[in-house]
């Protein structure tokens, strides 16, 4: 649907500069934009491998450890139905790399986490109050150092781009609490 809805409005705009005599200027437009979306593209893929590669010496390192064991009370009491460490070490592992901004990154992470939950799933091809939980917590974007919007804001000529910093953790702070209060209200679990 969405396909249709873009492709309308595409279609719609170069009729209306067919009608207006402007179509050499909207198609020249075109191309200028493409390039520009092009060359910002390619400058985001450097900063995103840059990170990738901390993030793989995060883990290589231990640092992703550390983090993992620091969450690990916190996890308990989120977790309460799950027994098995290492799906709790999975979990923290993709929540750390979250929490370093590395969505991209962490991808592989969630998706290992994921699997390992839906494992312990006494309830296959149903989503488990752990599952909903995790990505309660994965969509609520808790972030330390949100480097994809650093970048986006550093490649677009911000004089500042850091300064979203304290907002964005605050906003996503509170957001994953209201997220996590809602999804235990209605998801009917109680702490043990």
């Amino acid at each position: 649907m969405i396909n249709l809805i873009w492709f309308a409005m595409f279609a719609l705009a170069f009729l209306a500069a067919g009608f207006n005599g402007t179509l050499d200027a909207t198609t020249q437009a075109l191309f200028a934009a493409t390039e520009q979306t092009v060359t910002f593209c390619l400058g985001l893929v450097g900063i995103l491998a840059f990170w990738s590669g901390i993030m793989r010496i995060a883990e290589v390192s231990g640092l992703t450890g550390i983090i993992a064991r620091a969450f690990h009370p916190l996890l308990k009491r989120l977790f309460p139905q799950i027994k098995n460490q290492a799906t709790l070490g999975a979990v923290a592992l993709s929540l750390a790399a979250n929490l370093l901004g590395l969505s991209n990154a962490a991808t592989p992470l969630g998706l290992k986490a994921i699997r390992d939950l839906a494992r312990e799933n006494p309830q296959p091809g149903r989503l488990s109050p752990a599952i909903c939980t995790f990505v309660t917590l994965i969509l609520g974007g808790v972030t330390l150092f949100p480097t994809t919007v650093i970048a986006f804001r550093a490649k677009t000529g911000s004089q500042s781009p850091a300064a979203i910093l304290w907002p964005i953790l605050g906003a996503t702070l509170f957001g994953t609490a209201v997220a996590l209060i809602l999804n235990r209200l209605f998801s009917g679990t109680r702490r043990p």
